[in-house]
């Protein structure tokens, strides 16, 4: 009988050990994928503050044409203007 305490003893420690095992590959496992997750949020997040910047940039480009497109057409009509009023000259 005093074997089977022992063996029992013994077969509990290994189980414990092993399960001590499995539980720390676990913690290891669920650490580094806590640690990518959040290098992947900041990825993310780095992302996005460059997307919003692209699109303030986009925004400001578009305004910017916008504004030379109307001083384009500013400078035709002044040039038509001019052309009409030198050919009202020559007659």
């Amino acid at each position: 009988m005093a074997e089977e305490i022992s063996f029992k003893d013994q077969s509990e420690k290994a189980v414990s050990e092993e399960e001590r095992n499995l539980f720390g590959a676990l913690e290891e496992k669920i650490g580094y994928l806590l640690t990518k997750y959040q290098e992947l949020m900041r990825e993310k997040d780095k992302m996005a503050a460059e997307v919003d910047a692209e699109r303030e940039k986009r925004i400001r480009l578009e305004k910017r044409m916008e504004l030379l497109s109307q001083d384009r057409e500013n400078v035709k009509t002044r040039i038509d203007q001019l052309l009409h009023r030198l050919r009202s000259v020559d007659l």
